[in-house]
């Protein structure tokens, strides 16, 4: 009796090669991804799941469930603690779209460093004037602080460090402060991130921990000429105490990919303000699904052939 493996979206996985996998397992997929009853009925007999979220009721649902996997890099929408207790494995895929993000945070930094968007509604609006000229300046030489040195905080802070010769700094405490050096960085503290920096990216996964990591005391530490880019997750950052600094100029600017509620709201003061660049977390361009949810088929057969799989989140289950 084969393995039933459960996928969220049909439309990406039609584009990759599953002969391996169909090797091993029936594929079933869901007809609506956001349909919750669909999930709850066909997730009873499933024993891997491939998809972006999994609440604690669906897990409780989830009878003969042994694997999740994301096809992404974020796993905040998966009840990890629930399915630990349960034994099954939650694997995200690191790395996938790094690339990806890495470019859209510089287009970020670059248009608020250069105020490119609010040039292009003066150009639409028929003037020819300069936008924003007090706010424009050079990335030649400045200091990039990253916060989160994964895969796509290290992408984004190579690039600065080798296209514009800015001085790296980096505040990570998972990684050693010799992998930081290696890269051309230095290994700082956060709030000496925050007071150093001018241009604040920010790239860690969205956990218990670093919810808010970023508040009002860590915003009106930085230089009142400084931009501060999430690429990350929207609630890293208290939205409402930034919103408090951007209107009272305590920072330069912000260019915002990720919010605390998505979609944002439509009466968010965000979308009125011109010290602020905003895309609707677009990050991962069609290659990087692409790539992820490559990555996330040949680490569920890995799994299927009895191999140890990547990128396990509660690797105590491996143990046990």
């Amino acid at each position: 009796m084969s393995v039933k493996v459960l996928v969220s979206r049909k439309r990406i996985t039609e584009q990759l090669d599953l002969t391996e996998l169909e090797k091993h397992a029936s594929i079933e997929y869901l007809t609506d991804p956001r349909d919750e009853n669909e999930l709850l009925k066909k997730i009873s007999d499933a024993e891997v799941f491939i998809g972006f979220a999994a609440s604690e009721k669906i897990l409780e649902a989830a009878e003969k469930l042994k694997m999740i996997q994301t096809p992404a890099v974020g796993f905040e929408r998966i009840a990890v603690d629930a399915a630990t207790k349960k034994g099954i494995l939650v694997c995200n895929t690191v790395g996938s779209n790094a690339e990806s993000v890495a470019e859209l945070a510089w287009g970020l930094i670059l248009g608020l460093a250069r105020q490119i968007y609010g040039a292009d509604r003066l150009m639409r609006d028929g003037k020819w004037e300069r936008f924003a000229p007090e706010k424009h300046t050079l990335l030649w030489g400045k200091t990039l602080g990253i916060v989160g040195f994964g895969s796509i905080g290290r992408q984004v802070g190579m690039q600065g460090h080798l296209a514009f010769n800015m001085n790296l700094i980096v505040s990570d405490p998972f990684i050693t402060p010799d992998v930081i050096m290696n890269l051309g960085g230095r290994p700082v503290s956060l709030d000496i991130l925050m007071r150093e920096s001018d241009f604040v990216s920010v790239h860690v996964p969205l956990t218990p921990a670093t919810k808010h990591l970023i508040g009002e005391r860590e915003l009106r530490l930085m230089k009142p000429s400084a931009f501060l880019v999430n690429t990350s997750r929207g609630a890293v950052i208290n939205e409402v105490a930034l919103i408090n600094c951007l209107q009272e100029d305590v920072i330069r600017g912000a260019g915002l990919e990720v919010f605390e509620v998505e979609p944002l709201p439509v009466d968010s003061p965000l979308r009125k303000m011109d010290n602020v660049i905003m895309t609707p977390h677009q990050g991962g361009a069609p290659e990087a699904f692409t790539r992820m949810f490559e990555a996330a088929v040949e680490n569920v057969e890995r799994f299927l052939r009895g191999e140890r799989p990547m990128y396990v989140q509660n690797s105590e289950i491996l143990y046990t």
